[in-house]
């Protein structure tokens, strides 16, 4: 299935009518607490508009995340009326939904990287204490790779 951006003008605006009101149904239309914190990532529509990939991200645990995408697909019927009626077409794009991962991936990754950041600091503010590093120096990560761990008795070098 080709992304609505690679289909051209019309392909993209369908697909971000349909984002719209599926997302504007399931914000202000839908009454359900099972549906928790969820978000219309991303429509894909399929080459001749019948088919509409909605990618919804849903927060929260693994529980919660089934739980929500369970209350989307069982309100399938009624958020297909909702684009019908909203679309002008000869046909309604049917609507196929999926769990997208990457808002979680990307709060996963942003993890990560502040983890190897809080690291990295600590390490640096130990080379600083030891006299390797000043506090206004910056070192070539190639030379980080190269110094030797001192012992702890080991005294730094004096010039």
């Amino acid at each position: 299935m080709r992304r609505a951006s690679e289909k051209g003008r019309r392909g993209r605006r369908v697909a971000n009518v349909i984002r719209q009101i599926v997302s504007e149904t399931l914000l202000t239309d839908m009454n359900d607490p099972r549906l928790g914190f969820l978000t219309v990532t991303d429509v894909e529509l399929s080459e001749d508009l019948r088919f509409a990939d909605v990618h919804i991200s849903v927060m929260g645990d693994d529980p919660q995340r089934e739980r929500g995408m369970r209350t989307v697909r069982h309100a399938h019927g009624w958020l297909q009326d909702k684009v019908a009626d909203g679309l002008d077409l000869k046909f309604c794009p049917a609507l196929r939904f999926h769990l997208d991962e990457s808002v979680r991936r990307s709060v996963a990754l942003s993890e990560l990287i502040s983890r190897a950041r809080a690291e990295d600091e600590a390490a640096r503010a130990e080379r600083i204490r030891r006299g390797v590093e000043t506090p206004g120096e910056t070192l070539d990560p190639d030379d980080l790779a190269s110094e030797t761990p001192e012992e702890p008795g080991d005294e730094p070098p004096t010039d």
